[in-house]
């Protein structure tokens, strides 16, 4: 008898530790996605793309970081932006904890998220839907306009693609400055790159576009006033080392330049130095200082490129 009431116990402890473990995880992805969030975005108008457009009947956006971000995605051109948004914890997107209301969400309790938003800053009508997942209880929230695609058959891998990736972040803090970034940060990166090709036969010839992807790897060393130090070279791959500046507003935003410490073989000259938005997260990588994770995207009109840096 004993081994039957205890045998049923451990079923009864069971199937609550289920039943508590789901409500958890509801609770957690519903009590998780709550406060400011910093975002970066970036589209390359790839496979699952919107067909909406912002050059029909309706007014244009205003010329808000929100208009723009949603005049961004209604165009489905390549683009990266950068922003923030607050959740209030009862379904409602605001631009600040005190301004207008500017969007909704709804959690679902397997942590899959819906979002809308409008230009409440301007006069175009246009509500745009965005889903997505939750991550980190809520430390993270990843967005795209997901479509279904698929080949005259069957569905591709994935089916439901997005042109576009809008990355919501919980800020390292309430107040950032430059001494935020001291220290080696790797930076990883992925983007689109548009090239115009010329092709054609005889006199005629006919521009087209072709995009391609690549990746951006190096390495910065930050002072903690706002410089990136350049580096002596110590080896083979000393090229990858970045130099330049940064510059972090109060809200954990900025701006960093980055450009060649040193001329890799064959070149003589130095490349083209790069802009871009960066925005200060929760360290993913814990040490001593918690020195916070970087994620930074940039379009140029023909290059967009989005990704984190992370410490050494």
């Amino acid at each position: 008898m004993f081994k039957k009431m205890f045998s049923g116990g451990i079923a009864f402890l069971c199937l609550s530790l289920v039943l508590c473990a789901k409500v958890g995880s509801a609770q957690s992805c519903q009590s998780g996605a709550y406060g400011y969030y910093a975002y970066s975005a970036i589209g390359f108008d790839d496979p699952g793309a919107s067909t909406t457009s912002s050059t029909n009947a309706n007014p244009a956006y205003s010329n808000t970081t929100l208009g723009q971000l949603l005049a961004d995605i209604a165009n489905v051109a390549p683009f990266a932006a950068s922003g923030t948004l607050y959740l209030d914890g009862s379904g409602n997107i605001r631009a600040s904890a005190s301004a207008r209301l500017i969007g909704a969400y709804v959690v679902n309790s397997d942590c899959t998220i819906t979002v809308t938003l409008m230009d409440a800053f301007g006069t175009n009508p246009t509500i745009t839907t965005l889903q997505g997942i939750i991550l980190a209880r809520g430390s993270e929230i990843d967005l795209g306009v997901l479509q279904n695609v698929s080949t005259s058959s069957s569905p591709v891998i994935g089916a439901n693609q997005s042109h576009l990736l809008i990355r919501l972040f919980k800020p390292l803090a309430t107040y950032c400055n430059n001494g935020s970034l001291i220290g080696s940060y790797g930076l990883v990166g992925t983007g689109h790159r548009t090239v115009n090709v010329t092709t054609g036969s005889g006199t005629v010839t006919v521009p087209s576009q072709t995009r391609g992807a690549f990746h951006l790897i190096g390495r910065v060393q930050f002072d903690g006033n706002g410089n990136i130090l350049p580096q002596a070279a110590t080896s083979s791959l000393s090229f990858l080392q970045f130099a330049g500046s940064c510059t972090i507003n109060p809200d954990c935003t900025g701006t960093m330049t980055i450009g060649s410490n040193t001329v890799p073989a064959p070149f003589t000259t130095p490349g083209p130095t790069l802009s871009v938005n960066v925005v200060l997260t929760q360290p993913s990588v814990a040490d001593a200082s918690m020195r916070p994770d970087i994620q930074f995207n940039m379009f140029t009109g023909t290059e967009a490129l989005s990704g984190v840096g992370q410490v050494q």
